[in-house]
């Protein structure tokens, strides 16, 4: 028997929402993704302060955007993510591996990437190798939860509130130590860079989406406890 259709249905959205933002990061957008977007009505007050930051500076963005917006942020996307023209040697570069951030050294492939390939392969979330990039790549990493969204929706549909607890302790315990430790440091170093708003803005929205969902899956998992206990 399924459980609460709330619960599926706030996995789902969730799912949907972290694909959502790993496609914003993943690479530059093409002029059709951009203005779907530019037509999205983003909240104005979500309870969240990083949330409503970022959509703020969204619709900053596309407020006073050029016309050609493709060119205009891709090229944003090579200044931020790539470091493409930065000549100012520096140690906060805002490229979105999560080894740059959190080892000693600021470079790729460091522990925090290993201990996400495990992670991965326990939930059976597998990185294309074609796209020749490491697996703490911030893009990556929110779809890996998405990944467990939809293994979640699974679990809920089954009525499976023992898996499902399981599901959502794994999705607190990466989002404290795979995204909320490395995340905002890469919001701030990628204002450092930005000379629009768009890109500062999808970050934000990733951090309170984040904080959002971690606070909303400790609810939902206390909540089925308390209805197995009874």
């Amino acid at each position: 028997m399924a459980l609460d259709q709330e619960i599926i249905d706030y996995v789902k959205d969730s799912a949907e929402t972290y694909r959502f933002l790993s496609h914003m990061v993943f690479k530059e957008l093409d002029a059709a993704t951009i203005e779907a977007v530019a037509a999205i009505e983003f909240p104005t007050e979500t309870g969240n302060e990083h949330l409503d930051e970022g959509y703020r500076l969204i619709r900053r963005y596309f407020n006073f955007s050029a016309s050609d917006r493709r060119t205009q942020l891709a090229c944003e996307y090579a200044r931020i993510f790539l470091a493409a023209g930065v000549y100012v040697k520096s140690d906060k570069t805002a490229i979105p591996y999560e080894s740059v951030f959190t080892s000693p050294e600021r470079i790729m492939m460091q522990a925090s990437r290993d201990d996400v390939v495990r992670r991965f392969a326990r939930d059976g979330f597998k990185v294309n190798p074609a796209l020749h990039e490491p697996e703490d790549h911030l893009a990556f990493e929110l779809e890996y939860l998405a990944h467990l969204n939809d293994r979640a929706a699974v679990l809920a549909e089954a009525g499976d509130a023992v898996g499902l607890r399981a599901n959502f302790a794994r999705q607190v315990d990466f989002i404290e130590t795979h995204i909320l430790n490395w995340l905002p440091a890469l919001t701030t170093a990628a204002r450092g860079f930005a000379k629009l708003a768009f890109y500062p803005g999808m970050l934000l929205v990733a951090q309170g989406t984040a904080e959002t969902c971690r606070e909303t899956l400790t609810e939902l998992a206390d909540e089925l406890t308390g209805e197995q206990a009874a």
